[in-house]
Parts: structure tokens; C-alpha cells; sequence
């Protein structure tokens, strides 16, 4: 097992500050969908360009091969944290799964607004639905990477005009049942993330998340190139001859060691593994 650096560990006051000061932004200043997805004229068909252009770059689905596609997510606009979490995991799992060139990004941060669509609700729904008409919906699989701050009523999505929504539980599983996506990996790096394990969890889905669904989880300091469950599951325990369980194993013991470290309060990360789905994935992991 590699050892954690220091900084993978140590959250200290201003990143505990930072979570407190997020959860209470998100309660006091959540917006609606249609407030927080609007903009000045022409932003809407500039998000169209911007999420077509992401989709553009995919590469063809092969036809000869179980295909995964990827959504990531990274959702709070004024903490780059997330963004390098999202980018740190999608080369992470690119380790141990085929999802190269299959992987869509949504982002809210000042330095990707002319460059990558935003983490809304739109363009999530968007691109579920872009993602869900190429690829199988019985032989492929759809992976979605969440990192963001979060509170009991959902994930977080903080623009960079500063509107406040969320993406819940709900939102995510009634898009997937609309767009009839069957086989689904849900990761969710987040405070209270652990609510979406009832929405989503059945036979043909995978879901992990941060903490369960009445704690924090911890790390979202804007210095810091991982949260807490991110440096645990993407850095450290996603490695070839590791399936999802083993890695979510690994890391929930590694966050688990950092949190009375620092005597915190425990995250408690959850999961469930749909045995369908777990069956479906064991030869991709073990092709790798």
C-alpha cells in the first residue's frame, strides 16, 4: 500500500472551515433549476456548442466490445480542488477500466467557461441523454463521477456567477430510468453523498460514495489536489488486480485511519454493488 503524503491526510482548521461555510451556502442560497441554468443572451446556445464539442471528441463505441461511458462532474465553481479530483480520477479508473476517449466533462469554474460546458442541470440531462443514445443500453455501461460539495438534499452545484442549485438523488435516477440506462457506476465524492445509495441502488449498479447520508466527508481545502475520499479511492487503491470492492475497501479503511487521525468525525463512505453489474464488469478488470 503507498503511504499517503502528509497533505493526503491532514485537513486541519481552514479545510473543515471551508466544508462548514459550503454546506451553509448551499441551504441558504439554493436557486432554482431554471434560475441557475440561465444566463445572458446566447449563453444557452453557447452551452450547446461547448457540451457538442465535448461529445465530439468521443470515440466511436466498439461494437465488438463491452463500452463504458463516462460523465464527470465537478461542481463548485470558486474551489479548484474538485476539478483536479475529477481529472485525477477519470485517468485513475483509465487504469483499470476502458473509458479513453469515452469520457464527457461538466465543470463549474471560472478558467473552463469558454472551454467546457457547466455542471448544470441542463447540460446534465443533456448529456445523459447524448451519452445514453450512443452507447447499448443492455451490452454498455454508463459511469458517473460526482465531486463537489454536498449537503442531505443533494450534490452541489455552485456556477461561477455564483448561483447555488443541486443535482439530487432523485434528478439522477429518474434521468438515468428516462433515458433507459440500465448498467450504471455512481461515484460520488461528497458531504452527506451516502443519500444517493437508496435512489440508485439495484441489481445492475454500482454506487460509492464519500460518507453516508448524515456526516461530512473531509479534504476540500482549495490548496489540496484531493479530497479525503477522493486521495483514498482514485490515488490510492484504484490500481490494476483491484475491482470496485477492493478499492472501495482499501479506501474506506485509509479514510477511516485519516479521520481519527485528525479526530474527526466519521464520514462513514458507502456502497453497494448490484450483482449483475459486478458480474458484467469482472472480465473488463481482469482484461486490464
Amino acid at each position: 500500500m503507498r503511504r499517503a503524503k502528509p497533505a493526503a491526510r491532514l485537513i486541519g482548521l481552514p479545510a473543515l472551515l471551508t466544508c462548514a461555510f459550503a454546506l451553509s451556502a448551499l441551504h441558504a442560497h439554493v436557486v432554482t433549476a431554471e434560475a441557475a441554468g440561465s444566463g445572458p443572451p446566447g449563453f444557452e446556445q453557447a452551452q450547446r456548442s461547448l457540451l457538442k464539442t465535448e461529445l465530439a471528441g468521443l470515440k466511436p463505441r466498439n461494437k465488438d466490445a463491452t463500452n463504458i461511458y463516462v460523465l464527470g462532474i465537478a461542481g463548485w465553481a470558486n474551489q479548484d480542488v474538485f476539478l483536479k479530483e475529477l481529472d485525477g480520477a477519470l485517468a485513475a479508473i483509465s487504469t483499470v477500466l476502458p473509458i479513453r476517449g469515452h469520457w464527457v466533462r461538466l465543470v463549474n469554474h471560472r478558467h473552463t467557461l469558454k472551454s467546457l460546458p457547466l455542471a448544470n442541470q441542463n447540460n446534465f440531462a443533456a448529456a445523459v441523454h447524448a451519452l445514453g443514445e450512443r452507447l447499448d443500453k443492455d451490452a454498455d455501461i454508463f459511469l458517473l463521477v460526482m465531486t463537489s460539495h454536498g449537503s442531505p438534499g443533494g450534490f452541489g452545484l455552485r456556477l461561477p456567477s455564483e448561483a447555488v442549485t443541486q443535482l439530487t438523488p432523485q434528478d439522477v435516477a429518474a434521468t438515468f430510468d428516462r433515458e433507459g440506462i440500465k448498467n450504471r457506476i455512481v461515484i460520488v465524492s461528497a458531504c452527506f453523498s451516502g443519500t444517493f445509495v437508496p435512489a440508485l441502488a439495484n441489481d445492475h449498479t454500482i454506487v460509492l460514495t464519500a460518507s453516508d447520508a448524515k456526516n461530512p466527508s473531509f479534504g476540500c481545502a482549495p490548496e489540496r489536489e484531493w479530497t479525503y475520499f477522493g486521495d483514498a479511492l482514485f490515488r490510492q487503491s484504484i490500481r490494476p488486480g483491484r475491482d470496485f470492492q477492493q478499492a472501495f475497501d482499501s479506501a474506506r479503511l485509509l479514510v477511516q485511519g485519516w479521520e481519527m487521525m485528525d479526530r474527526a468525525r466519521p464520514s462513514n463512505p458507502q456502497a453497494h454493488f448490484g450483482a449483475a453489474l459486478v458480474a458484467k464488469l469482472a472480465p473488463l478488470f481482469q482484461a486490464q
